[in-house]
């Protein structure tokens, strides 16, 4: 008969008897597992209970942060099941791959696990176990990799207001009277103005004068189809790539550029990166990238579309395609309605 988790932990010493009776209270009255309450109520660590529930069910651990992930196997057990099911495929074996070994937080439940073999069209699953945070992290790592150096935005520090006593110097006048504000400094070199009046010589002819008035316009620098904003090194120019490629101008973009965009123009960017940006207010397309469970929070800062990791090239050329067409027309036209919102 398997001996309980409580009789286990205080075998080991990892609780005493008013610990555990504290611990068993809040477990029968919340339904909180009671490895998660000890480790909560700060009684011993995450690591310490799994080893002791390896003891119990006598299953072997894993390192998780340790393991190398296959990348093939994320479309053996698609992202939003393993994160429904807290588990992280490890490795196929048996004949023709027919054995799913996964990672999994102890205890696990039985329903999960035949989701799993059902999903994957495994024949059996085996588990192995891992705290819930390794879990998380090994998710991440395998189903999101694209969002693991993603870049939470900078807000500006403000600076100080200006001394409203601080004399500000805007004219030659002013400039002969600066010696009163700064004692014992005198004879303070004044500049003579340039005269207007140009030698013979130096003068511009007729046919020289629209060549150099056109060279001083400035050159007003078409905005991009796609900002590109909040990515990695790493994902930031396979993106790039990847939109270049399908003939769509794209730049990457600076806080300030998002906010500043029109509803001419699209921002590919994981959710946290726009969690600060949209506070005040975004006028462009917002295609977000994130984890399955963050797809309601994208909706909620306003996103017209959204992706589901892990992506693909050709899922997300067509979303960024899709939100483009979508887009109004360029803003000399009067701007449509914004197209409805979509997940990919």
């Amino acid at each position: 008969m398997r001996r309980r988790l409580g009789e286990l932990l205080r075998e080991d010493g990892l609780v005493d008897e008013l610990q555990l009776r504290a611990a068993l209270g809040f477990h029968n009255k919340w339904g909180v597992p009671l490895g998660q309450v000890v480790v909560d109520m700060g009684f011993c660590t995450a690591q310490q209970v799994l080893e002791t529930l390896a003891r119990q069910l006598q299953l072997p651990v894993v390192d998780l942060d340790a393991e190398v992930l296959d990348p093939r196997l994320a479309d053996v057990l698609p992202a939003h099941v393993a994160e429904s099911c807290r588990v992280v495929p490890l490795r196929q074996e048996g004949p023709r791959d027919s054995v799913l070994v996964v990672a999994t937080t102890a205890p696990a439940h039985p329903p999960a696990l035949d989701e799993v073999a059902r999903v994957s069209g495994k024949a059996r699953v085996v588990t192995l176990l891992a705290t819930d945070a390794a879990i998380s992290r090994a998710i991440d790592r395998l189903y999101h990799p694209h969002l693991l150096d993603a870049r939470r935005p900078v807000e500006p520090i403000p600076l100080p207001e200006a001394d409203e006593h601080l004399p500000l110097v805007t004219n030659r006048a002013e400039c002969l009277m600066l010696e009163r504000f700064l004692p014992g400094v005198g004879g303070l070199p004044v500049l003579v103005p340039l005269t207007e009046e140009l030698p013979a010589h130096a003068r511009l002819t007729e046919r020289e004068l629209p060549r150099v008035e056109a060279a001083r316009k400035p050159v007003v620098e078409r905005e991009p189809e796609v900002w590109v904003y909040g990515w990695g090194v790493q994902a930031t120019q396979g993106l790039l790539t990847l939109l270049e490629d399908a003939g769509l101008r794209a730049r990457v973009a600076r806080t300030q550029d998002v906010r500043a965009a029109s509803p001419c123009t699209v921002v590919l960017a994981p959710v946290q990166s726009v969690e600060g940006v949209t506070r005040r207010g975004l006028r462009a397309r917002l295609l977000l990238a994130g984890r399955a469970r963050e797809e309601a929070q994208a909706w909620a800062l306003g996103a017209q579309g959204f992706l589901s990791g892990p992506l693909r090239a050709d899922v997300l050329s067509q979303a960024v395609r899709e939100q483009v067409s979508a887009r109004p027309m360029p803003c000399a036209v009067r701007a449509e309605p914004r197209a409805g919102a979509r997940t990919w």
